[in-house]
């Protein structure tokens, strides 16, 4: 019977912990438009991206109520719920945790700076009431800082770390941006970005997740013309070295160090850098194709180079995000170094963008050479 007994306390303790954590994750007020009833439109961009874009910019929020819950699972809830994000004001509070009269002149010119900032450099690149300025995030939250001490799941957790301007390898720790399916997240804590570079990085990684986001959210891959992937679907997910030895005709007994960038370009393929599990980058051969060693002297380094155990992206959605990638960040110099076919899926993808409403000639005027 005693047995029984504690076997009865340590299950209510655990049910009141789990109904404590759910409870901690379900805002109250569930028909209340929080962004409508917290907005601050004095501030001109503000009151500007709402009107003509449908987006709520918060610099003040609920943690609970604004970002981390999800009308899912509580599982979805507590993942996000495990996300700091903790309001632009902390960098202007007290010990206590009050904002000093003396300091609200400053928080109000930082939080209008950092609108201002996030605008000019990421909301600039979309045509006001156009039909991507229509598909905008509703809750678009500004923050000191973003910490995750969970890794990341799912499409957002690669979503967050694929652009060459990315801030981190993993989607965990600091984060400069993250989203689920109601808000996005921006780090705009402007000690950041005090520098051209920084300013650059932030500019490009964040549109590129913005655009990403929206294109998940409303199945705008639907909409990227069948020629995009034309011959190349097929290929999606597979490792690259058995398909190679295979279309190339090397023996099984023969070694293979590198994939041929030709053969991975005829098929449409692009080489964006973090797409890839080894990402692009150098590789080192110290044997010929028979396992000779080739000494200090012989070996032969493979830059910008693809490994066989890579596998091809697995789905158009990734292949987008890829060129979408090196559409941002390449110079016209490259571009025009790819082959015809390249070039022609990414005029396709230009083509794309700009019909929906995205200034990309703003984003990368290098672009042009596509034209």
């Amino acid at each position: 019977m005693k047995k029984y007994s504690i076997l009865y306390i340590m299950l209510s303790a655990v049910l009141a912990v789990s109904c404590d954590v759910e409870e901690n994750l379900k805002p109250s007020n569930l028909d209340e438009d929080r962004v409508a009833s917290q907005l601050d439109l004095t501030i001109p961009t503000v009151k500007n991206l709402y009107e003509n874009y449908n987006t709520g910019v918060l610099y003040e929020y609920d943690n609970v109520m604004d970002f981390a819950y999800e009308a899912s699972t509580s599982a979805a809830s507590d993942r996000w719920g495990s996300v700091e994000i903790p309001m632009l004001r902390t960098l202007f509070e007290n010990e206590e945790g009050q904002l000093p009269a003396e300091n609200v002149a400053d928080y109000k010119a930082y939080t209008t700076e950092a609108v201002n900032f996030l605008n000019d450099n990421v909301f600039k690149y979309f045509i006001a009431d156009s039909r991507i300025a229509a598909m905008m995030p509703y809750k678009v939250l500004i923050s000191e800082s973003i910490f995750s001490d969970n890794k990341l799941q799912g499409e957002v957790a690669r979503v967050i770390i694929e652009s060459d301007s990315r801030q981190v390898s993993s989607p965990e720790n600091s984060l400069k941006t993250v989203y689920n399916s109601h808000s996005i997240v921006f780090n705009l804590n402007l000690d950041n970005y005090g520098t051209a570079s920084r300013i650059d990085a932030f500019s490009k990684d964040n549109f590129y997740v913005l655009l990403s986001r929206i294109m998940g959210m409303h199945n705008l891959y639907d909409e990227v013309p069948s020629s995009f992937s034309l011959g190349k679907d097929e290929y999606y997910g597979l490792e690259m070295e058995p398909v190679f030895r295979e279309e190339t005709g090397i023996a099984d007994e023969k070694l293979v160090f590198v994939i041929d960038k030709d053969w991975f370009y005829e098929k449409g393929f692009i080489d964006a850098k973090y797409f890839y599990d080894s990402e692009i980058g150098t590789i080192q051969q110290n044997y010929d194709e028979d396992g000779n060693y080739l000494g200090v002297i012989g070996r032969i380094y493979h830059y910008n180079a693809i490994a066989p155990s890579d596998e091809f992206v697995a789905s158009k959605e990734l292949d987008v995000r890829s060129y979408l990638n090196e559409m941002i960040h390449n110079s016209s110099a490259e571009i025009t170094a790819y082959p015809q076919n390249i070039q022609d899926n990414m005029k396709i993808l230009l083509d794309l963008f700009v019909g929906w409403g995205v200034d990309m000639l703003s984003v990368n005027p290098d672009l042009e050479v596509l034209n």
